[in-house]
């Protein structure tokens, strides 16, 4: 049987944990006894995040995309922490519009956001945590990185990348004992699209999306910040031990399937 899920100890950095997402994470990690470095190019929101969190949190300015950012934040961390024993590559943006449209330069920034700079965290970070003696990754994907959709092609190209990206790693670092896997939340609640969809119609989507059986509180695909986290920080634990190189949806079964409530019986 596996222990329970306990971070005692544990020393994470989290990217744009200034708020949303990240930040959930982060709060999450400290309940279970881990410090965070939050991570984030939002530095007023950083700083504000760190304040509420704690003495367990710090906050690092962090450009994902800059190879020389991530340099200079692995030396403030093996400083300050002595090391780490995790890594959430969180930090992402999005871009909607039909794909004849795409501006070639905003691609490009999804492009060093949302899969270079995984890439580039883990090649920064791997060494610190085979000092500690192997470690956790857990890079935030999303259903985008599961199935296709309208208007997202170059964000879902990043998300499909990213699991790649995490299956590779984690045969590569798994000779040193870390392991590597991936989260692809789903959407289902308001607070699961902010802070990148701010002018995005959740319930119209929702509407015109198949309809899924499963549901929560008399609410249909309800999944928040909060699932997400809790899968997350289990993946960081030991209770996760014998989990890498995978793929863990949290989307209340969007994923699964179309259910068709005029069928026979339904």
């Amino acid at each position: 049987m596996s222990e329970p899920t306990s971070l005692e100890g544990r020393r994470i950095l989290v990217t744009g944990a200034a708020q949303g997402l990240g930040l959930t994470i982060a709060e999450r990690i400290i309940d279970l006894g881990g410090s965070v470095v939050v991570a984030d190019v939002q530095d007023e929101a950083g700083e504000h995040a760190v304040a509420a969190l704690g003495a367990a949190a710090r906050y690092e300015h962090l450009d994902v995309s800059s190879d020389a950012d991530w340099a200079s934040v692995c030396d403030r961390v093996t400083d300050s922490f002595g090391g780490l024993d995790g890594l959430v590559n969180n930090a992402a943006l999005l871009d909607m519009g039909p794909l004849e449209r795409i501006d070639p330069d905003r691609a490009r920034r999804l492009l060093e956001v949302n899969l270079l700079g995984p890439l580039l965290g883990i090649r920064a970070l791997a060494p610190l945590l085979r000092a500690s003696g192997g470690g956790s990754i857990v890079n935030i994907s999303s259903i985008g990185g599961l199935e296709g959709m309208n208007s997202t092609a170059t964000y879902n190209a990043t998300k499909w990348g990213l699991r790649g990206l995490s299956r590779a790693a984690a045969l590569e670092l798994g000779l040193d004992g870390t392991r590597v896997n991936t989260v692809c939340p789903g959407m289902g609640n308001p607070d699961m699209p902010t802070p990148f969809l701010t002018d995005f119609d959740l319930d119209r989507y929702l509407e015109s999306a198949p309809r899924l059986p499963f549901h929560r509180a008399g609410q249909p695909r309800n999944v928040d910040v909060h699932d997400v986290a809790e899968m997350v920080v289990w993946l960081l634990s030991d209770a996760a031990r014998g989990c890498t190189g995978a793929d863990f949806a949290v989307d209340a079964g969007w994923t699964a399937g179309t259910f068709a409530p005029g069928l026979p019986g339904f």
